[in-house]
């Protein structure tokens, strides 16, 4: 019964946060570059700027995430070989 709860309010946050994600894309339409070091992007729309670090902020997360389950799982095992 809690893990029903517990995705049902994770699922709406998911869904709060996309649709926030959509409001900044339809309210920011002026296209802008990004500079970067020597790297010049062409303009984009600025909706694809923010997708691009929302996305890149997921993947940094997950893979931060998984290293460190990672390190937990190689610790157990560790302790239990002692």
């Amino acid at each position: 019964m809690l893990n029903g709860i517990r995705r049902l309010i994770w699922l709406g946050a998911l869904v709060l946060v996309g649709m926030i994600i959509l409001a900044l894309m339809l309210q920011n339409p002026q296209r802008s570059q990004f500079h970067f070091l020597f790297w010049v992007t062409p303009e984009l729309p600025f909706s694809i700027f923010l997708i691009m670090a929302f996305v890149l902020g997921l993947l940094g997360a997950l893979l931060l995430s998984l290293w460190a389950s990672a390190r937990r799982a190689i610790g157990i095992k560790a302790n239990k070989a002692d």
